[in-house]
């Protein structure tokens, strides 16, 4: 009989966490409809030409690592 208790205890845990989950997205959801519309991000304008994207250059402080010529072929093709 303990093991019927185990196992009832472990559905109790499992079914009270997907009521906490369910509680929390939902209470989440809630939050994000009812958020001020005065928050809203957005981009910032400006008249001049675009600024160059961080993320297409390679850091300066940044070590890079050398491949083999091996798998530099392989990546290629």
């Amino acid at each position: 009989m303990d093991n019927y208790r185990d196992l009832v205890s472990a559905a109790l845990a499992l079914l009270s966490a997907g009521v906490m989950l369910v509680a929390g997205h939902l209470l989440i959801e809630w939050h994000a409809r009812h958020a001020d519309p005065v928050t809203a991000i957005e981009a910032p304008k400006s008249d001049g030409p675009p600024s160059p994207m961080i993320s297409n250059g390679s850091p300066s402080n940044r070590k890079v690592i050398e491949l083999p010529a091996e798998v530099r072929q392989k990546r290629a093709v």
